[in-house]
């Protein structure tokens, strides 16, 4: 065996357990479970959160509806193989919208 890799073994198990590095959720200053998960009137913060993401995801998804039939109708009329660069701005509108609602979704998994 390496003489290092027993070194390194030795010096990790001899540390004082106060020098080794605790949970920063769990300890008193952390930051993640002291937060109160309650709002001021007593909802839960998470359930209020949710919800606002779930309206806010449906009116994003209901404009990707409407530019896109508006998309279908640009390019049906387009006769020429040419684009319009209001469509093309209609195109990059969808796949923001689509991409927020996609970060909400992840966000919440």
């Amino acid at each position: 065996m390496k003489y290092w890799i027993v070194m390194v073994a030795l010096a990790g198990s001899l540390t004082p357990p106060a020098a080794q590095v605790s949970d920063p959720i769990s300890s008193p200053g952390g930051f993640g479970r002291d937060r109160p998960n309650r709002m001021p009137d007593g909802r839960d913060r998470t359930l209020v959160i949710l919800k606002q993401d779930v309206e806010k995801s449906t009116e994003d998804m209901a404009k990707v509806v409407e530019l896109a039939q508006e998309l279908l109708t640009d390019v049906e009329k387009n006769k020429f193989h040419t684009v319009d660069l209001r469509s093309v701005r209609k195109a990059d509108e969808i796949i923001k919208l689509v991409r927020r609602v996609k970060s909400r979704m992840v966000r919440h998994q």
